[in-house]
Parts: structure tokens; C-alpha cells; sequence
């Protein structure tokens, strides 16, 4: 099994990025009795989450299929590199 490089085709970069979406529950530290409730920020507990697009991390090029819909799923990512990148052997 080799790996594939991704080459942004708007900027030659090659690196790319997830952009994902999840809910993070923070403990509470203290309920005072005025309704301010105190956060340990620094302390998530990262939920369940989705991706929402996969783009190039320096210029934002953003991944989609032959019909314009955005790819959110890791084997399309693959497919696109397949079909989108030259191969020097």
C-alpha cells in the first residue's frame, strides 16, 4: 500500500485539512445562586462530531465531486487524489 499526496490545484500546496464540526461539554465548576455559572473552559470533553469539508490549508480550495457537492467522506478524499493529481513514477 503506497501513500497519496494531495497537490491543491489552485495553489501547488500540499497540505490538507478536515473541517469538522463537534459538541464539546464543559464541567460547570460552580452554580451560584445569581444563575452565573462557572466553566472549566480549559477542560472539554470533545462529543460526537461531523466533517463538513475536506480544503487546502493554505488557500481554502475546497474538495467536491464532478457535481459540485462538497466531499465529506474519507474514500471520496482518496478518489479525488486519484483522479486529480499526476503520478510521477
Amino acid at each position: 500500500m503506497k501513500d497519496l499526496n494531495f497537490t491543491c490545484p489552485k495553489c501547488k500546496y500540499h497540505e490538507l485539512g478536515s473541517v469538522e464540526q463537534a459538541i464539546l461539554t464543559y464541567p460547570i465548576t460552580k452554580i451560584p445562586d445569581n444563575g452565573f455559572l462557572e466553566y472549566d473552559f480549559d477542560n472539554p470533553t470533545a462529543g460526537d462530531g461531523h466533517i463538513l469539508a475536506y480544503q487546502c490549508m493554505h488557500c481554502g480550495f475546497e474538495l467536491k465531486d464532478e457535481q459540485g457537492n462538497t466531499l465529506v467522506e474519507c474514500v471520496d478524499v482518496v478518489e479525488w487524489i486519484k483522479n486529480n493529481t499526476s503520478f510521477e513514477e
